[in-house]
């Protein structure tokens, strides 16, 4: 550990320890701010989800003449839009198209280059990069186009905060606001979040839930990705059906407004 990283973990620990309360989205960690920090202040566990403003319309049912099209929102890097997961997509050319909104990293700047050049393989337009778009409004008009959202994470990592991510990622959370269903890592704390009840293994590499508002991958499988991409888009009419359970979940319950109420009414008290 750096010099620096222990004046920073020094700061952090002195401030929890003497604010009157702490905000975390993950209960993992906020376990282990409990055990690094030792404060003995409320921690509470608050996720990264939408307002109520940012809640969209019922969709419309799909029409199953036209592709179907998945959205992907946020930084780009190998890590998180894989290239096995391109290939697939671009093999379903005419089948399948992808809209893509976010940014790349510095180390991943070659890598949407050779994401945009992908169409050339297929002959067709099937990926569209709309850059870091300026307004919030512009993002949720390319969402609303789509019918279901890729927001995969690595099956495995040395960095907590990639392996606490469930909950603290807002890109779920903001797909289901506007009616997309999720197509989310083989995780368990992913799975437990997004395919509530009793996952049933397809036994071909994804799981659904009869409850669930998505299916889950392995995004480092090429099998599992195949399948699931072919389940999307075999399904088009129960992928509706999730999205709109998930645009329902998140107006009555996972919303900023409902879940930061005990933040705030504390807040108030104080």
């Amino acid at each position: 550990m750096t010099v620096f990283q222990r004046m920073v973990l020094g700061a952090r620990a002195k401030l929890a320890r003497e604010v009157e309360l702490c905000v975390l989205p993950n209960e993992e960690r906020v376990k282990v701010f409990r055990e690094q920090t030792k404060t003995e202040k409320p921690v509470k566990c608050v996720w990264n989800v939408p307002g109520l403003e940012e809640i969209g319309p019922r969709k419309p049912k799909p029409n199953l003449l036209t592709p179907l099209k998945l959205f992907y929102g946020g930084s780009l890097a190998p890590s998180r839009l894989s290239p096995l997961i391109l290939q697939e997509i671009i093999k379903l050319a005419g089948q399948i198209e992808l809209e893509i909104v976010g940014y790349a990293t510095y180390a991943a700047q070659k890598y949407i280059e050779s994401v945009v050049s992908m169409n050339k393989e297929a002959g067709r337009k099937t990926i569209s990069y709309h850059g870091a778009l300026s307004r919030r409004s512009e993002l949720l008009a390319v969402a609303d186009s789509c019918e279901a959202a890729l927001c995969l994470m690595p099956m495995s990592s040395q960095d907590l905060n990639m392996r606490t991510m469930a909950g603290a990622s807002n890109k779920p959370f903001d797909a289901m606001a506007r009616g997309l269903a999720v197509v989310v890592s083989d995780i368990p704390d992913w799975k437990k979040l997004y395919l509530p009840g009793e996952n049933h293994d397809s036994g071909k590499g994804y799981w659904i839930s009869d409850m669930g508002y998505g299916i889950a991958i392995n995004p480092e499988s090429g099998e599992s990705v195949r399948a699931g991409l072919e389940w999307n888009l075999n399904n088009r009419e129960k992928l509706w059906e999730m999205g709109e359970r998930g645009r329902q979940k998140i107006q009555k319950e996972w919303n900023y407004e409902k879940m930061f109420a005990p933040v705030l009414t504390r807040l108030k008290i104080n």
